[in-house]
């Protein structure tokens, strides 16, 4: 067997491929199996003997994706607050931009399935909670975990509809500059003094 060979993916890869990009491009509504196989150039049926229904193919392309703790977590090696922030910041928005068709179909489908708002859900808490985790380790972070926890989901939501919505993974961390300034003086700073005198 040639290394080309090995380098093209499966009939079922090429399903779920051509099917997310044309999910995301037209909607899932609007993009029928046959198009799916045309476009992928497989007969009709072989989408059918992979997935046993259209919902079925739209559930593989949300849940086989890579999930966000393995890039956070190897993103966010400095010591400090502020760098492991910025380090995680840019990696999300590279890992959402990469993955932007199914950040799409995700962000569009769990409006009307429960299915993709529950993968939704599970993917914002695994990132979540993965970010704060990063920072709790950081050798400044002074408050306590729910204040970290907090922070976590305020970067996850920002970043996020930053890069779905927007489109702009490239400067990321410029954008969220100030953002990380913020976060990272909050949770640096012992709440007495960045609340000030009562």
């Amino acid at each position: 067997m040639t290394a080309d060979a090995h380098a093209r993916p499966s009939k079922r890869q090429l399903i779920v491929e051509t099917a997310e990009r044309l999910f995301a491009e037209y909607g899932y509504d609007a993009t029928s199996t046959a198009r799916i196989a045309h476009e992928a150039g497989v007969p009709s049926g072989l989408v059918f003997y992979h997935f046993a229904t259209k919902l079925d193919l739209l559930l593989a392309i949300v849940q086989e994706r890579p999930t966000p703790a393995e890039v956070l977590r190897s993103a966010g090696r400095g010591r400090t607050v502020r760098r492991r922030l910025r380090a995680m910041v840019v990696a999300m928005a590279r890992e959402l931009e990469d993955n932007r068709a199914a950040r799409i179909i995700i962000f569009r489908e769990a409006q009307a399935r429960p299915e993709i708002a529950t993968r939704a859900a599970e993917l914002f808490a695994e990132a979540s909670a993965t970010v704060a985790g990063v920072l709790r380790d950081a050798d400044d972070v002074v408050v306590d975990p729910e204040q970290v926890r907090a922070a976590a989901e305020l970067v996850v939501s920002r970043v996020f509809l930053d890069v779905v919505a927007l489109g702009e993974a490239a400067t990321a961390a410029k954008r969220h500059a100030a953002m990380i300034d913020l976060v990272a003086k909050s949770l640096t700073t012992p709440d007495d003094e960045a609340h000030g005198p009562d």
